[in-house]
């Protein structure tokens, strides 16, 4: 996979731009849409069925594409670990938080990920500089501003704020399951290692959620409310990781981190579309901020 940002040729480019522009789009609308399942689907089912579809998936073009899915009994352990991270504690978090807060607000706030990133590796020795220690203390300024939404006064309610600080707590769990993945990630590829973790966790998730799972309503469940969560599935859990890893080998880490602001703008467009939501001036003020913060620690 490539790292740096020297352009390939012409036609590499496009192709690369086309299957990121693909997973972003795939991700940005998995907000709304998820949002919806979650209207009638608890939490910990909808993470547990949808990510364990999407390690079938992963499973299956691994195959097509003859790459060794066998592990090793470490590689297994490791593996778990990271299962219970990015899909037990990230998406069940996610969704828990999703179901209690407006879909608009969570695409803003699950991208303090990487300021958690750059706090876990100060933490390890790496110190951030100058420019990086502003662009995280503006971070966190733009959420408390799009959590608030106010400039002129403190109005936190127990309504949505659960909520909010789910999606933020689920960021965090993101940015730590990205130190411990890394150099399994590094040895065996981003594909190999998400479908297993797929696996892990959403069997985590799946025995955690045994009541849960008998208590569903699966009669209740609409063939729209089907596809809905077909679609969160197959694009947003499944082909959007396979489109983004595509999309980084041809263009590179450094452009292709570029489309990944491109998500929570296209979330609160389609959130406001699809689901009526609203958005006010204070919260948009509050995503800016939160990603001008995020790109100065990123760039530092």
């Amino acid at each position: 996979m490539a790292h740096g940002s020297t352009p390939p040729e012409n036609g590499r480019i496009r192709s690369g731009d086309i299957f990121l522009v693909g997973a972003v789009l795939a991700w940005g609308i998995n907000f709304p849409i998820a949002k919806y399942v979650l209207d009638f689907m608890d939490p910990v089912v909808f993470s547990a069925t949808r990510y364990l579809t999407a390690s079938m998936l992963l499973f299956g073009f691994l195959l097509l594409r003859n790459i060794a899915i066998a592990i090793s009994l470490k590689e297994a352990a490791m593996l778990l670990l990271i299962g219970l991270l990015s899909v037990a504690l990230f998406q069940g978090g996610w969704a828990f938080g999703l179901s209690l807060t407006s879909a608009s607000k969570a695409s803003v706030l699950i991208t303090t990920s990487p300021i958690f990133g750059a706090l876990i590796s100060a933490l390890m020795g790496n110190r951030p500089g100058k420019m990086a220690c502003f662009g995280i203390l503006l971070s966190f300024f733009g959420v408390a501003v799009v959590i608030n939404n106010s400039l002129t006064e403190i109005t936190f309610s127990a309504g949505s704020i659960i909520g909010d600080m789910l999606i933020v707590a689920a960021a965090m769990m993101w940015a730590i399951y990205t130190f411990v993945a890394g150099p399994l990630v590094a040895r065996r590829g981003p594909l190999l290692v998400t479908a297993w973790a797929n696996l892990f966790g959403s069997v985590v998730l799946m025995l955690f959620g045994i009541p849960s799972l008998f208590e569903q309503n699966w009669e209740n469940i609409s063939v729209l409310g089907w596809m809905s969560w077909a679609i969160t599935a197959i694009f947003g859990a499944a082909l959007a990781f396979v489109w983004y890893c595509a999309g980084i080998a041809r263009l590179g880490v450094t452009k292709g981190m570029v489309y990944s602001f491109l998500i929570p703008v296209i979330a609160i467009l389609s959130s406001v579309i699809l689901l009526d939501e609203v958005i006010t001036f204070v919260q948009v003020l509050g995503a800016v901020i939160v990603l001008i913060g995020v790109k100065l620690t990123r760039a530092d």
